[in-house]
């Protein structure tokens, strides 16, 4: 009888420990996270893959000092920007091609931006290669999976459906995978 007494508290104690592990996510929630993240992703992929700082002209290293009423002023401001966004390991591939420079099939990639004497830096060239992101009807946003700590959504657009990845962390959703 002992044993299944003991048997019984270990049942009802491990059920009582998952049910409080989490609760259940709606996908209006993950869809109205990614809507949020949506604008903010695009923000920083215009400013790492594109042109999306003002500047002055490049000097002859191909850099070009960063308009001081630009919206960042350092590194660490973009570097923040890309973590309020995405999940340290995706981040990790956006700041690889923002200050350190990647190696492709098709060559090597050389660092965006740099500092120099407390300054910001830019080379526009290092990813003049790239398009610019798409954008998404976020209307046709539907989860594909979810736990109460990853949801992959699906996006619609003309040139081929995409899906996205959010990982739940620190309280807030972020993207764990390209959304362009």
């Amino acid at each position: 009888m002992k044993k299944v007494l003991v048997l019984l508290f270990c049942l009802i104690f491990s059920a009582n420990l998952l049910l409080s592990c989490g609760t259940a996510v709606s996908d209006e929630e993950i869809i109205s996270a990614l809507v949020q993240l949506a604008p903010k992703a695009r923000a920083v992929y215009g400013v790492v893959y594109g042109d999306g700082l003002a500047h002055g002209p490049a000097d002859d290293t191909g850099y070009c000092l960063v308009d001081v009423e630009a919206e960042y002023a350092s590194i660490a401001e973009i570097k923040a920007a890309i973590y309020t966004v995405f999940t340290p390991e995706y981040g990790q591939i956006i700041e690889n091609t923002a200050f350190r420079g990647v190696e492709t099939d098709e060559g090597y990639i050389g660092a965006k931006f740099m500092e120099r004497d407390g300054s910001l830096y830019v080379n526009p060239s290092a990813t003049s290669d790239f398009s610019l992101p798409r954008e998404f009807d976020m209307d046709t946003a539907a989860v594909k999976e979810k736990t109460i700590y990853m949801a992959e959504i699906v996006l619609e657009h003309v040139d081929g459906n995409i899906e996205v990845t959010l990982q739940y962390m620190d309280g807030k959703w972020l993207i764990d995978s390209p959304l362009y």
